[in-house]
C-alpha cells in the first residue's frame, strides 16, 4: 500500500510540476505585442469561426482592428502579425493558421516586400514563433529558416524557458494578463505629425526570396479556396528608406496587375483618406485614428466584393461580441498599448 501511495505522490507531483513549468516558461516567453500576444493569443479563438485572416508585419497590427469589422459589418477576424514579418515568415504563419481556422480571405500587408532576407533578426523571428505550438510546421519553419542550428540550439525554440528564465527582472502587467480580445490588432492613441513624402521615385526590384514565398502563399490560398488581397498602408520614414520601400510597392502594383490579384495601394490611392498631421503614431505606423480609417476602408471593400456573412445573429459567435465589448471598455478608459510592449 504504501508503494502505491508513493507512487501515486510522484504522480500528482510530476503533473503539478509540469503545470507549474509551463505556467512558468509561458509567463517569462517574450509577447508579441505585449499583452495583445498576437500569434498566441491565435489558439484561443474558436476553430474554423475566423473569415478574414490578416499577416504582415507591425504595419498590419496598427492598421487592422478586427473588433471594428465586427461591429460595422458582423465579420469575423483576426491579425497574426509579427513586427518585421517577412513573407517567409508569413508564410509558415498562414500554414499554421489553417490548422485550426478556414478563411475565406487573406489580407496580406505589404511592406516587407522590400526586403530579400528571409528574416531580420532571431529576436523577430521568435516574436513571431516562439508562440507556436510545437509542431509540424514549427520544424519546417526551424529547418527552412535557421538550417544550420544544433539540436540543442533548436530545443529553446520548441521550450521558450531556455532562452528567457533570465527574464523574470523584466516582466511586466501585459505577461501576467494578456488581451486576447483584440484579437491581434493594437489600440495606440499617440498622436504623431509627419510628412506625406508622394510617390515621385523610382521602381525597385521586388527581391527574388520575396517573389518566391509569395508564390508559394498564392498556392496555399488556391489550394484552399481563399481569397487573396494585397494592401499597402501608408507610411512615412527617412528619404533613403522610403525610396527603397515604396519603390518596391510601385514595383508590386505592376506585378499584381499582371496577376490579377488585388493590391489596395493606400498611399497612392488616397482612399483610406490619411491625415499625416493626426493620422500616425510614430513616422511608420498608424495610430488608433489612421487605424479606424484603413480597418473601414478595407471592410467597405470586402463587404462589397466578396460573399462574407454577417455572423452577430448566429449560434456560435457571441464571443466576438464579448470581444467587441471588452475593447470598447479599454477604448472609453484611454488605454494605450503603447505603454505595455516593446516594439
Amino acid at each position: 500500500m504504501k508503494k502505491i501511495c508513493r507512487v501515486f505522490a510522484g504522480m500528482i507531483f510530476a503533473v503539478v510540476f509540469v503545470i507549474a513549468f509551463l505556467y512558468i516558461s509561458e509567463t517569462l516567453r517574450l509577447k508579441t505585442g505585449g499583452s495583445m500576444d498576437m500569434i498566441h493569443s491565435f489558439y484561443e479563438l474558436e476553430e474554423n469561426t475566423v473569415d478574414v485572416l490578416g499577416l504582415g508585419s507591425s504595419h498590419a497590427f496598427y492598421a487592422l482592428q478586427p473588433n471594428q469589422l465586427w461591429e460595422e459589418y458582423g465579420m469575423t477576424a483576426y491579425v497574426m502579425a509579427s513586427p518585421q514579418q517577412s513573407l517567409p515568415m508569413s508564410y509558415f504563419l498562414l500554414k499554421e493558421a489553417l490548422k485550426y481556422q478556414k478563411p475565406k480571405v487573406l489580407l496580406l500587408e505589404s511592406y516587407y516586400f522590400y526586403s530579400g532576407k528571409l528574416f531580420n533578426s532571431e529576436a523577430r523571428l521568435r516574436m513571431a514563433f516562439d508562440g507556436m505550438r510545437n509542431d509540424e510546421v514549427k520544424a519546417e519553419m526551424l529547418d527552412t529558416l535557421l538550417p544550420d542550428l544544433s539540436w540543442k540550439e533548436k530545443l529553446s525554440w520548441y521550450i521558450p524557458f531556455l532562452k528567457y528564465h533570465s527574464r523574470w527582472q523584466e516582466l511586466a502587467s501585459a505577461d501576467f494578463h494578456t488581451r486576447p480580445y483584440y484579437r491581434g490588432g493594437k489600440l495606440d492613441t499617440t498622436v504623431y505629425p509627419c510628412k506625406d513624402m508622394g510617390l515621385d521615385i523610382p521602381e525597385r526590384e521586388i527581391p527574388p526570396v520575396c517573389l518566391e514565398y509569395f508564390e508559394k502563399i498564392v498556392d496555399v490560398c488556391e489550394e484552399n479556396n481563399i481569397e487573396l488581397v494585397v494592401y499597402a498602408t501608408p507610411f512615412s520614414t527617412s528619404q533613403s528608406s522610403y525610396a527603397h520601400r515604396q519603390g518596391a510597392s510601385l514595383a508590386l502594383e505592376k506585378y499584381l496587375a499582371e496577376k490579377e490579384i488585388p493590391f489596395l495601394f493606400l498611399q497612392k490611392s488616397k482612399a483610406a483618406e490619411i491625415d499625416f498631421e493626426t493620422d500616425f503614431r510614430d513616422r511608420g505606423h498608424l495610430n488608433l485614428n489612421g487605424q479606424r480609417k484603413v480597418t473601414g476602408y478595407l471592410g467597405k471593400y470586402l463587404h462589397e466584393n466578396y460573399d462574407l456573412q454577417n455572423h452577430k445573429a448566429e449560434v456560435g459567435y457571441a464571443v466576438y461580441e464579448e470581444d467587441y465589448l471588452l475593447y470598447q471598455r479599454d477604448l472609453e478608459s484611454g488605454f494605450n498599448t503603447e505603454y505595455d510592449w516593446e516594439g
